[in-house]
């Protein structure tokens, strides 16, 4: 396990004893006739590729399960097939799973066996049945969210009160310091391309990242999140920032982190280079909006800022960077910043309000009242809207960070690579 200090070589001209993403991993399979009496397993391969087209074709009936797929056009569907027989094809491809299980693809069976699982969830949602939140989340990622304990809210909310001390109400002083800090539409571009810098340049402490990697950086409307992170192959990723999303120098820094450095455009390179170049796993060529893959991919880009950036490389980058970039005063880097640390913290509460939501236990008004004054939410009506659309997908920022955070304690941003290299997706 490489961790801490160690550097990741995705150059093309690395030298034999750094190219440690270089080497190959290929998997042969080699089937003796007379070895069974039995048929032939399925090999993990063809499960894979069974896997690939059928998310395609179940996509056709929920676009929202797929970002991209940059593999074999001839894998992509024909005229669209009805989901019942799409469900038995799920439950075809779980068996012959079963039956090629190997050891030396475990961690690749393992990452198969979750999605195919998740998917199976999706097309029995598609035929009708209907399941609450938690049994969602369980049937897509495996874990179920905690409900936290009100002191340890009353706790985090404090620390915030009294960084913002008034007497207005908490979330009003809240909000108001969000909006003292916010960032003009005229300066929005200039800030996020100097926060993907700073990322960049923290990133590059751990990873020797390819010489032509690059980030196409466009601000777009009408976007569900804000922002979004296309892989264009090549080294290159499209990142999408809401221009209608209120945007602060605290949130320029951390969607530079999550979709950017050590965020998504990092984690596209490492599973291009390594799974789909090296070991020609096809399966990591498909970017799904589901399962395991999601809860990992999401939680590793939210635990990016914290990775990349301790507490007073944040503080540096508000003070020296982003803050007078915006015309800002920098004053302020500090409290922006421990603001940072305490709010993170109130993730789960949202979390467990949306679940209620969602669940029928809140009227809409109710929870984006619990939203703004137990969560701080700057634009509560928003993320309850996203959640209408996203369903219990919702919770994979929140749970994946928890994941994320646990499995790779603090081995800093070097440990990412572990989750999409070593052993990919492979954290229970």
């Amino acid at each position: 396990m490489t961790m801490g200090g160690m550097r990741f070589d995705l150059s093309a001209d690395a030298t034999p004893s750094r190219r440690w993403l270089r080497f190959a991993h290929p998997w042969v399979a080699v089937f003796l006739a007379g070895c069974t009496t039995g048929p032939i397993p399925t090999s993990i391969d063809a499960v894979a590729e069974g896997y690939v087209r059928v998310t395609l074709q179940l996509a056709q009936h929920d676009p929202s399960l797929v970002e991209g797929w940059r593999g074999e056009t001839t894998w992509r569907p024909g005229p669209r097939v009805p989901v019942a027989p799409l469900l038995r094809r799920i439950e075809s491809l779980q068996h012959d799973l079963g039956a090629s299980s190997d050891p030396a693809t475990a961690d690749r069976h393992a990452y198969l066996a979750a999605q195919l699982a998740a998917l199976e969830w999706y097309a029995q949602r598609l035929l009708g049945r209907s399941g609450g939140f938690d049994e969602e989340v369980m049937r897509t990622f495996g874990r179920v969210p905690t409900v936290p304990a009100d002191d340890h809210t009353r706790a985090i909310l404090a620390a915030v009160a009294r960084e913002l001390p008034g007497s207005a109400p908490l979330a009003s002083r809240y909000a108001d310091f969000k909006r003292r800090y916010a960032v003009s539409p005229a300066k929005a571009e200039a800030l996020m391309r100097a926060a993907l810098n700073a990322c960049r340049t923290a990133t590059r402490q751990s990873y020797d990242l390819p010489p032509d990697e690059s980030i196409e950086l466009m601000l777009a409307a009408g976007l569900e999140w804000d922002g979004y992170a296309q892989y264009l192959g090549a080294h290159r990723t499209r990142i999408s920032i809401n221009e209608h999303a209120a945007l602060d120098v605290s949130r320029a820094l951390r969607l530079a982190c999550h979709e950017g450095y050590p965020g998504h455009h990092l984690q596209f390179l490492l599973m291009d280079e390594t799974l789909v170049r090296r070991r020609r796993w096809p399966e990591f060529e498909l970017t799904p909006a589901f399962g395991r893959h999601l809860l990992f991919t999401e939680g590793a880009a939210e635990a990016a800022a914290d990775l990349a950036l301790p507490f007073a490389a944040r503080v540096a980058i508000y003070r020296d960077i982003l803050l007078p970039l915006a015309g800002l005063p920098s004053q302020a880097a500090v409290t922006i910043a421990r603001l940072d640390d305490l709010v993170v913290g109130l993730q789960p509460v949202a979390v467990a309000i949306l679940r209620d939501y969602l669940d029928d236990r809140l009227t809409q008004a109710a929870a984006a009242e619990r939203l703004r004054v137990d969560a701080l939410t700057p634009d509560p009506d928003a993320l309850l809207a996203f959640a209408e659309r996203q369903q219990a997908r919702v919770s994979a920022y929140v749970l994946g960070r928890e994941a994320v955070m646990s499995a790779i304690a603090t081995g800093g941003p070097a440990a990412i690579g572990r989750l999409f290299t070593e052993r990919p997706f492979a954290v229970q």
